[in-house]
């Protein structure tokens, strides 16, 4: 089988890449424009080559369609593995920043506009896990696959002539205003590795410098900068850092106990009470 050699640099391009931003996240040294950086670069990639395109090659994989990957299907089968474990170790940061599905979202969702919250994770959760299971059944069983219909590859090919090309036309509009729809309603794979993050050594947390502001709260999209939020659907954003005034959030493998947050709680509230007390003196 003759390898695609765009497809392993792209797929070289997604371990780097990825490999990079945890570095930048851990050290403190990523910024919102480097965020920008990357999420064009994916984009380009994926209208350029359809690559890294992970969630379109687990379809494969499962489905069996193994000249379609344009490499032995270990190659694929074992980047696929990689970036469950990256995300077990660092959350979903390939979500954010790599993927040119979300990255596309992301660049869409800085659009100026109101933005629509869907803050309910139970229902995004549930959604998430039930297309999975019939993603996967359909894929293994009957050898059909849903991004097909979804129109990912014709979207990304520019096949405008196709119909299911509008119909992911379509979810990009809507990411404009809703928060990553694709990614956290209808992604296979982003289901996959939002398990994986649930578990995440490392995460975008709150630390002992919190005042319990709740300005991160009303930053994030996704509603999961909660002292005990799982961090399954944090992509990274960095929006809750960018507002915090006092450096109350960190990526870290260190979750602050019930004493240390019942600490922040009295910090959060201890000018209102002195406020009070001065006037009623």
């Amino acid at each position: 089988m003759a390898i695609e050699a765009t497809k392993i640099a792209a797929m070289a391009y997604a371990v780097i890449a990825t490999v990079m931003l945890v570095v930048m996240l851990r050290r403190g040294k990523f910024n919102r424009r480097i965020g920008y950086l990357f999420l064009v670069i994916s984009t380009v990639l994926g209208f350029l080559i359809f690559a890294p395109m992970l969630p379109y090659q687990f379809q494969l994989l499962l489905m069996g369609k193994i000249k379609q990957l344009g490499m032995p299907v270990a190659i694929p089968a074992v980047f696929l593995t990689m970036f469950v474990v990256l995300s077990f170790a660092f959350g979903r940061v390939f979500c954010g920043y790599v993927c040119p599905v979300g990255a596309t979202q992301e660049l869409l969702y800085l659009l100026p506009g109101r933005k629509l919250k869907v803050a309910n994770k139970t229902i995004t959760t549930a959604f998430r896990i039930g297309f999975l299971i019939a993603f996967v059944i359909l894929a293994v069983v009957f050898s059909t696959g849903l991004l097909r219909y979804l129109g990912l590859k014709d979207f990304f090919d520019l096949n405008t002539g196709a119909v299911f090309f509008w119909v992911f036309l379509t979810i990009v509009v809507i990411s404009a205003f809703v928060y990553r729809p694709f990614c956290r309603l209808a992604c296979p794979y982003g289901a996959v590795l939002s398990l994986a993050a649930i578990k995440g050594r490392f995460k975008l947390r709150r630390n002992e410098n919190c005042i319990n502001c709740k300005k991160c709260g009303e930053a994030c999209p996704t509603a999961e900068v909660g002292w005990t939020d799982l961090k399954q659907e944090c992509y990274m954003c960095n929006r809750c850092k960018d507002v915090c005034p006092v450096s109350g959030m960190e990526f870290t493998r260190r979750a602050i106990r019930e004493q240390e947050r019942k600490k922040a709680t009295v910090k959060a509230i201890e000018p209102v009470i002195n406020s009070t007390v001065g006037k009623g003196r």
